[in-house]
Order: C-alpha cells, then sequence, then structure tokens
C-alpha cells in the first residue's frame, strides 16, 4: 500500500490535535482538569448519557451521567445535575457529586474545583491533601503534578511543594521520568522541551509540539519534520507515513488519508487504515470510528465491541466509559448502519 505525505502545515495542524486529545480523543481527558461547566459543554452534554462497560463489552453501568471520567485506582468520575462525584467498579456512588470539577485519583489524591475557582488535592475521603490555591491543576503522574498560578504552569510534589517554579506558557504530565515544557525562546518562538524529576532541563526548547513519553520514545514535530525522540534526544524521522504515533502496547497508530490503522515495531501494517478516527491500545483494547459510532477492537483488528456510542474513552482498569443517545445508529462491522433490535 503506497502511503502519501501531507504538506508540513496539514502536518503541524495534526499534531496539535494528536498531541491533545489522542486521535480524536473524548472531551474529557484524564490529563487535563478543565474549567467550570460553562453554557456550550452543557449543550455539548445535553442528550447525552454516559456509562460504563467491561473489557467484554458487558454494561457494568448503565449510562446515565451528564458525563464521565475514565476509572483510575479504582474510582471513575461522574458527572450528575452539574456537578461531579466518583462512583467504584460495582457502580456505587463512593463519593457524592458536589464538585464543581474533579480530575482522576492517582495514588489516592485527586485535583478539584471549588466555588471559588481555585484547585486543590483530596483523598479519598475527600480532606484536603493540598489547600485549594491554584489557579488550574491537573493529576499527580509519577509522584508530581502540573499546577497553573496565573498564566504560568509548574510543578508540585505530593507535599505541595514546588519542584519546577510556575514558568512555563503550558506543560503536559511527567512519564518515564520527563515532562514537556512549553517556552517562549530568544529567537524560535513558542518551543516544547523536556524536564526532568528534579526540574533540570533535560532536552532544549526546540519542537514545535512533543507528546509525553511512552515506551522510550515522544512524538515531536522539529524543523518541519515529524518523527520520534528517545531519552538522549536522537531524533528519527517517521518516513512514508503521514503520522505516527509513538507505540502502545507494541503497535503505533498511523493515518494515511484521513483514516487510522496501526503498524508493528517492523514497521509492518497488522491493521490496516479504514477507521475515521483511532486511539492507542490500552490493555488489548483500541478505540476505534466506523462511520459515526464507536466500537473496540483487539490487536489482531478484530472487531471486539461492537461500534454502537457516539463517544467512549480507552480501557482504564478493565473499565471503558462510554455514551449513548436516544435513538442512536449503530454501526456495523463494514461501515453500514443498522439499528438494535
Amino acid at each position: 500500500m503506497k502511503i502519501q505525505r501531507y504538506s508540513v502545515l496539514s502536518l503541524i495542524c495534526s499534531l496539535l490535535v494528536f498531541s491533545l486529545v489522542g486521535c480524536g480523543g473524548s472531551a474529557t481527558n484524564n490529563n487535563t482538569t478543565p474549567d467550570a461547566t460553562t453554557e456550550e459543554e452543557e449543550k455539548a452534554e445535553f442528550g447525552k448519557k454516559w456509562g460504563f462497560i467491561d473489557w467484554k463489552g458487558h454494561v457494568i453501568v448503565e449510562p446515565k451521567y451528564q458525563n464521565a471520567k475514565s476509572f483510575s485506582d479504582g474510582l471513575a468520575a461522574v458527572k450528575r445535575d452539574g456537578m461531579w462525584g466518583f462512583i467504584d467498579s460495582t457502580g456505587n456512588e463512593v463519593i457524592e457529586p458536589k464538585f464543581f470539577n474533579v480530575g482522576s485519583y492517582v495514588d489516592g489524591i485527586v485535583p478539584f474545583r471549588n466555588n471559588a475557582g481555585k484547585w486543590g488535592y483530596m483523598d479519598r475521603e475527600t480532606k484536603p491533601f493540598i489547600e485549594p490555591k491554584f489557579d488550574d491543576a491537573r493529576n499527580f503522574s509519577e509522584g508530581f503534578a502540573a499546577v497553573k498560578e496565573g498564566s504560568k504552569w509548574g510543578f508540585i510534589d505530593r507535599r505541595g511543594g514546588f519542584i519546577v517554579e510556575p514558568k512555563f506558557i503550558d506543560v503536559k504530565n511527567f512519564s518515564e521520568g520527563l515532562a514537556p515544557v512549553l517556552a517562549l525562546t530568544d529567537d524560535k518562538g513558542n518551543k516544547w522541551g523536556f524536564v526532568d524529576t528534579i526540574g533540570r532541563l533535560a532536552i532544549q526548547h526546540k519542537y514545535d509540539s512533543a507528546t509525553i513519553f511512552t515506551e522510550g520514545a515522544s512524538e515531536v514535530h522539529w524543523n518541519g519534520k515529524f518523527g520520534w525522540i528517545d531519552r538522549n534526544d536522537f531524533f528519527q524521522e517517521r518516513p512514508g507515513t503521514d503520522l505516527a504515533s509513538a507505540y502502545s502496547e507494541g503497535l503505533a497508530l498511523v493515518e494515511t488519508a484521513g483514516k487510522w490503522g496501526f503498524m508493528n515495531k517492523e514497521k509492518e501494517m497488522v491493521i490496516d487504515p479504514k477507521y475515521t478516527r483511532a486511539e492507542k491500545f490500552s490493555e488489548g483494547r483500541a478505540l476505534v470510528k466506523i462511520g459515526n459510532m464507536i466500537g473496540f477492537i483487539d490487536k489482531k483488528g478484530r472487531t471486539i465491541i461492537k461500534p454502537r456510542y457516539i463517544e467512549a474513552q480507552s480501557f482504564s482498569d478493565g473499565i471503558a466509559a462510554v455514551c449513548v443517545a436516544e435513538n442512536a445508529e449503530e454501526s456495523d462491522e463494514s461501515g453500514e448502519s443498522s439499528t438494535d433490535e
């Protein structure tokens, strides 16, 4: 199969979207904690109900929530009546929906937003772990969390002390000991680099886009080229593909002619590009979109969970959040529409 190349401008745009949502990801991203519900968000949530399915597609929590986030630490954030709380894997509301916004639990700690618009962190008993004082906050990752003061981002440890003072335009979570950070350079404009867990700049600011490290690589755009870097900042261009992700569970996403597929580490296309949206493999399943509906495939490209959802999130803790709408049509494996009986 011959794979065409995008123009540089198209590639940059695709990278920006890719790094934020993971190939068209859910409106609720576990790495970020958006502001309080806006009128636009309420409109986007109208008529949609979120629930949860297990690895085989069995419903374990009936769709009934306005919004939901993936399971983490055995709990998932859910939104009911405009407020956020948490359920366990059986669907029990273990933390009543009463928070204006929340992130996801990591090692027993979760970011939350109070009625004054400030972010802090609380434990599983909802007791403040770090008092609300930040203008934004993200989930802990590898013992550190990104927080915002004014217009700048930095990183704190579990005691609430800064390991990296707020000085960056944007940041992403720590992964494999490094975190992408965006800064204004003297001669190249806003560029991404990486800091390590003691706050040192480990990789210089020179990339137009960069993702967190997974399986030893970060996806970057540099000097008009798309490729990967390793922890030593060695750049490898991805030739012959429009857009490719770093590997996850041994497979990388590849886009060609607007469709997504997967290749292995031998650069063989093992799942042909035929999906209008796809996300990296997680726990042996990949979220894919056929037509207007979302389902899940395994690593052999077999449809394990038939496309029947208008939105979904990748599997985490053996469970995936899924969204349905009344009278929604379901896409069969060939992409043709059918209706459940």
